[in-house]
């Protein structure tokens, strides 16, 4: 973590001799060997650290690999190198690049000495990729040692197209295994008055609250945690990020009260953490209040610390995240707990796959505290929603939420996936959830990395709050037609309908009705007719329409009339596409409305 040091800051001056006759490594006559970090074929990174007592110089050589780079694809100099931290200050102090190197053979040689002040130091050399020859030409691989590279193998899994993987690979691999048994790099010390002392690299933080680290791929972390009273928290984060404004393994803090982030690890807060520029490192003190909170920390499915796809970051081993107290007092005031995310529910509409669909209504007695949990897809135009959920009033058809693109935030993995968690209230009445898919990336069709929280794409409402009263929710409940003079919905292609009512005297009518319409024209519509003359009393036209929803042929009228005392009949009818259920283009809002519906004002 980041201290203020009493010592010269920077790169620690450097003097360096170049041996260019030198074959393997070799420490000098009269100095004692005190780190060693060699063969890199089954380890990425190795690690190692040592204390000095005073200022002291130290010799080092290491053996390493790569060529020169323009950096226009995110890539250092070299894809087998060693550097130098600084353990309290989590800084570089010396890398080993291709400016500081010279040719040795195909690789790159440094030897040189290095002065450093008194202080604790950490050792790395990671050899991450390779770029080397097949029989196809020269190729640039992660060299990722997870995966089985023996030939039986190879035979095995591929089969009669082995032959076919040997040809392009064979060659390769060979050459990169002989040479990445010679990488790596020696610390040696001719000072006589400095003690060998070494430690296990990383050196551990002090006063720690909470740590993962190490993150693999597709990790996913999720901690509760409490305060007793508001507490100073230092963040020590690494994670990727892939463009100017979106992280991909990153973290944040939420609050279990409002289900707000109070922290999150973003552009605005983070550097480069070292090595490939997409490494990001967040390294700051927050102010938290007393309460109960939720850590999260998740990664996509690559770069991570079992597998490096780029160079890694300068502190690798703590890729992940940790939380520590500012002092030892402060220790106090932390406690673990289980992160509980979901109770009091509602509503649960999730695991929602491709083209769906799906609604629910529940019934509240009293004013409650609701919290709306949902995932869904971001449009390409980033604008718009194309898998999202809203709520309505039963009663009067109105939107009361609806899930903007703009309001949520990243759900893990691609960037399309989109959450949004927050506290709303609703009044006492019937509310009908919604929620929509379009053809592609749902739940167990992804057509980009899923989200973290997959299982529940989709929308979950849960109560709220120390007042919510469980016997005050009505679930699964069938809105009410209370009020209800006519009505003709869930229309399908090429119908004609009416439906008789009759006013026993002059009354306010409320009329919802929705239907297609495009280039001011009406397809899909309805009117009201008296039931003894024919007179049409009142139609729906385009011009009194406005958007509802989906395509912008949905059209929607949510207006009132006055009808006298008499008989009437109301009309709909509907052209030979685009209807309910049979939709040739974005549904609607409210699907299940399609056509028309008249309520009495006053009830």
């Amino acid at each position: 973590m980041k201290q203020k040091s009493t010592h010269h800051s920077g790169i620690a001056s450097v003097t360096v001799t170049l041996l260019t006759l030198v074959i393997s490594l070799h420490a000098l006559a009269g100095e004692r060997l005190l780190i060693q970090l060699r063969d890199f074929t089954q380890v990425e990174v190795k690690a190692a650290g040592f204390t000095l007592p005073h200022d002291a110089s130290i010799h080092i050589e290491a053996l390493g690999g790569g060529k020169k780079h323009d950096n226009r694809f995110d890539r250092v100099d070299l894809f087998a190198y060693g550097w130098i931290l600084n353990s309290e200050t989590r800084e570089r102090v010396w890398v080993m690049n291709y400016d500081n190197t010279e040719n040795q053979n195909k690789d790159r040689m440094f030897n040189g000495s290095l002065q450093l002040p008194a202080g604790s130091y950490e050792v790395y050399f990671a050899a991450y990729g390779f770029q080397g020859k097949s029989g196809f030409g020269n190729i640039e691989l992660n060299i990722d040692r997870r995966e089985n590279h023996d030939a039986k193998e190879i035979k095995k899994e591929w089969g009669p197209f082995s032959w076919f993987y040997n040809f392009f690979t064979d060659d390769f691999y060979k050459d990169w295994e002989k040479r990445a048994k010679n990488w790596g790099i020696d610390i040696s010390l001719s000072d006589p008055t400095v003690d060998e002392v070494t430690f296990n690299a990383p050196k551990e933080f002090s006063n720690i609250l909470y740590k993962s680290s190490k993150a693999g791929e597709n990790d996913y972390v999720k901690q509760g945690f409490s305060l007793s009273k508001p507490t100073s928290i230092h963040v020590y984060a690494l994670g990727e990020g892939v463009n100017d404004d979106e992280l991909v393994d990153y973290g944040w803090i939420v609050s279990t009260k409002t289900h707000k982030r109070v922290w999150e690890m973003r552009e605005e807060n983070v550097t480069h953490a070292g090595g490939a520029k997409k490494n990001k490192k967040c390294d700051e003190t927050i102010s938290l209040d007393s309460g109960n909170y939720v850590l999260m920390y998740v990664t996509d499915g690559s770069h991570s610390y079992l597998d490096w796809n780029s160079a890694p970051p300068n502190d690798p081993f703590h890729y992940g995240i940790t939380l520590t107290a500012t002092n030892a007092a402060d220790k106090l005031n932390f406690k673990l707990s289980e992160a509980t995310d979901f109770k009091n529910i509602i509503v649960e509409l999730t695991r929602i796959g491709n083209d769906e669909t799906r609604t629910s209504s529940f019934n509240l007695k009293e004013e409650t505290e609701i919290r709306i949990y949902a995932l869904g897809e971001r449009s390409l135009s980033n604008r718009e929603m194309a898998d999202y959920g809203w709520i309505i009033n039963a009663k009067t058809r109105e939107k009361v939420w609806v899930m903007e693109a703009d309001q949520t935030e990243h759900a893990g993995g691609s960037s399309k996936n989109r959450m949004i968690d927050e506290t709303i209230t609703l009044q006492k009445g019937t509310y009908t959830v919604y929620f929509k898919t379009d053809d592609s990336h749902a739940y167990n069709e992804w057509n980009a990395s899923a989200p973290i929280d997959r299982k529940h794409w989709g929308i979950t409402i849960m109560g709220e709050g120390v007042k919510y009263n469980p016997a005050s929710i009505e679930k699964d409940v069938s809105p009410k037609r209370s009020g209800v003079l006519a009505q003709i919905i869930q229309v399908r292609d090429g119908e004609d309908n009416s439906e008789r009512f009759k006013l026993e005297q002059e009354t306010h009518v409320r009329v919802y009705a929705l239907g297609e319409g495009q280039n001011r024209e009406m397809f899909d519509y309805g009117w009201i007719e008296n039931a003894l003359t024919g007179e049409v009393v009142w139609e729906m036209t385009y011009s009194m329409t406005f958007h509802a929803g989906g395509s912008r042929k949905n059209r929607m009228v949510n207006t009132t009339i006055v009808l006298g005392k008499g008989e009437y009949l109301l009309r709909y009818v509907s052209d030979d596409s685009h209807s309910y259920n049979d939709w040739n283009m974005d549904a609607p809002d409210d699907p299940t409305m399609w056509g028309i519906t008249l309520y009495k004002e006053n009830e």
